[in-house]
């Protein structure tokens, strides 16, 4: 081989070494991406999961342990257990018949005398509630709950943990894992029974179902020894009360697991297979004796198709920027060997191997010249599309003129911008990205292009957005909750702050007439519907502009953006309406309504003042209080 043709080579490998250095770093970096989304991908579905089911676990069983202590205190009960004529039991009995319909996670309410015996109870298995006649009624003093009981003072409410429904000192088949909620019966200060709520843990597990991926879990709860409380498979439910499961636990299955889960250092882990998720549920949960936990299994493949897509994307870009630099280190060596290294067409190959996946390329006007695949497949254009146009085609219309004089500012200046924007592809939907802007200067360093390179995160900010909503969102009234509605009151006023000549706005505060008679006559259930029925009114009735959330036990906030307290008054009035009516008017709701200035604790005590005024004037109605007139009562 003469000298020449080892130089030739020499250069072409050099070449290939310096085209592909940083393609190969990028290559890296993206099979590293690649894994650790593949992780994060798994843990955010399974955190997701893991906070879903112990929510929705959390407000069950602190709803009905709240309402446990108005069942045991209702004049139905006391009237039924001092006069126990047939009309008064019976109608106890229909009531608790209704509750047990009404709510499906009791499958036993019983009211037990001070000796222990079983006075009235009602059954609730597969759709069905059943009376137990007398004669079928036991005494409970022997049973080590009953002990717990008589430790209990008035108003105490208790819980003796999951355990398994007994009938006549043997275990239920099927197998019923059970939370007893306890808590005196009293009259003139003095207990003169116990009412008891069995909570049947099947149907309130069957709420915790939440979909990962192509696949659902659903977690599996542990006792102190490892033993499963409640699983997808009740057979394996129980094991340190049925002596043939005695042996079955997480302790012996599953021992590194299980030391992770008492260690507590980290809330995953992976045995190179499957990965399991875990939380000890016990402290934010009072009625359950710990600690209880929580455990998610997650079949890694659920998630190895997606993961397996990226890793061939990658392959084929392995071969084709192969080819590519093959193809260009050749054409250099032979075609292009005095050309300078630094030219704008050696900047230009450069950007495009070093920016991000998706490109667009434009002249120093700004008009498109080049995209690659990656941004019509994120985007939905081709270049035939956007070729000689402007990028501000993409525009969503979030950011106003100054957002981008100051961008291109910082570009001129600079040379480079990177930040979080959301633009919009072809088919009008929205998508956010991690921008970076960056120009090709010339030897005399005038700008002769601008290359875009965007990642789009669209995914990653919706389950941002899904978590924000979630801590600020009304559980029981579905509608916004009071620290997002404090937030959007500052936001409020702020903005008529800066535009005091030119914005009105109004605040107006709801409530409920007579909610504690509402609870006292038809239950705390009952009332729980009617906070919702009120908040799915105001938020149908209301304007698109307006802002509705709960911001008490039952009242509610509207913030009235553009709005004049004429205009505000006419909505109130219309609300106060729509919910009488819609409710048969039994239910009913007065309102206050003030002008919004700079000061929001001002303006939530004027509408405050203003609830008080149409209260005091007997109610459903709705009555207005000025900033101005604060100052007359100060």
């Amino acid at each position: 081989m003469n000298t020449s043709i080892k130089k030739l080579v020499s250069q072409f490998l050099c070449t290939i070494f310096a085209l592909g250095l940083v393609p190969a770093l990028y290559i890296n970096s993206e099979f590293d991406r690649v894994e650790a989304q593949h992780t994060l991908n798994i843990k955010q579905s399974s955190q997701n999961q893991i906070e879903y089911s112990f929510h929705e676990l959390a407000v069950i069983v602190e709803q009905i342990s709240n309402s446990v202590p108005s069942i045991a205190d209702s004049q139905t009960l006391l009237r039924a257990i001092n006069e126990p004529s047939t009309i008064h039991k019976e109608t106890l009995q229909d009531l608790w018949v209704m509750l047990a319909r009404g709510q499906k996670y009791y499958s036993q309410l019983r009211y037990l005398d001070i000796e222990g015996n079983e006075v009235f109870r009602v059954n609730y298995k597969d759709g069905k509630a059943i009376v137990v006649p007398d004669n079928e009624l036991q005494n409970k003093s022997s049973r080590d709950y009953y002990k717990a009981l008589q430790e209990l003072k008035i108003g105490e409410v208790s819980s003796r943990g999951i355990d398994l429904e007994v009938e006549n000192g043997e275990i239920v088949r099927p197998l019923i894992p059970a939370l007893r909620i306890m808590t005196p019966v009293a009259e003139n200060n003095r207990i003169i029974g116990y009412f008891i709520a069995n909570l049947n843990m099947l149907e309130i597990y069957k709420r915790l179902h939440y979909q990962i991926g192509a696949s659902s879990a659903v977690p599996i709860i542990l006792n102190k020894t490892g033993h499963i409380i409640m699983g997808p498979d009740p057979t394996e439910s129980f094991g340190h009360v049925i002596e043939s499961r005695s042996e079955q636990t997480y302790a012996k299955s599953y021992p590194e697991l299980w030391t992770a889960i008492q260690d507590k250092t980290s809330s995953s882990y992976f045995d190179g297979k499957n990965w399991y998720f875990h939380s000890d549920i016990s402290p934010k949960i009072k009625q359950f004796e710990g600690p209880i936990y929580m455990v998610l299994h997650i079949e890694n493949q659920q998630f190895n198709s997606q993961y397996q897509r990226e890793n061939h994307a990658i392959f084929v870009q392995i071969v084709t920027l192969t080819i590519l630099i093959s193809m260009i280190s050749a054409g250099f060596v032979l075609w292009n060997q005095n050309h300078k290294k630094n030219s704008i067409e050696s900047q230009l190959a450069k950007a495009a191997m070093n920016g991000m996946s998706a490109l667009v390329i434009t002249d120093r006007n700004n008009r498109i010249i080049k995209v690659n695949q990656e941004f019509t497949r994120v985007s939905g254009y081709d270049l035939e599309d956007v070729k000689g146009r402007q990028p501000s085609m993409f525009a969503s219309g979030r950011y106003n003129q100054e957002f981008y004089i100051k961008m291109w500012s910082i570009i001129k200046k600079q040379g480079m911008w990177e930040g979080e924007v959301v633009n919009r592809r072809k088919d009008g939907s929205l998508i956010t990205e991690i921008l970076r802007i960056q120009t090709i200067k010339d030897s005399k360093d005038v700008i002769q292009f601008y290359v875009a390179s965007f990642v789009d995160i669209s995914k990653h900010k919706e389950l941002e957005n899904k978590l924000r909503n979630l801590s600020e969102k009304d559980a029981l009234a579905g509608c916004w909750n009071r620290r997002k509605f404090d937030l959007e009151l500052r936001d409020e006023c702020s903005r008529v702050n800066r535009y005091p000549t030119r914005e009105q706005s109004c605040l107006a505060i709801l409530d409920i007439d007579h909610f504690k008679r509402i609870n006292d006559r038809f239950g705390h259930d009952y009332g729980d519907r009617v906070i919702q029925t009120v908040a799915q009114v105001l938020q149908r009735e209301c304007r698109e502009t307006d802002f509705v959330a709960r911001i008490g036990g039952e009242e509610f906030g509207v913030v009235l953006p553009h709005t004049t307290t004429e205009e505000a008054e006419y909505v109130l009035n219309r609300l106060r309406i729509a919910v009488s009516l819609e409710l048969d008017n039994i239910v009913t709701v007065s309102a206050g309504i003030t002008n919004l200035t700079s000061d929001p604790a001002l303006n939530y005590k004027c509408a405050d003042l203003a609830l008080y005024e149409a209260k005091a004037a007997g109610r459903d109605s709705v009555c207005l209080f000025l900033d101005s007139e604060m100052s007359e009562i100060a």
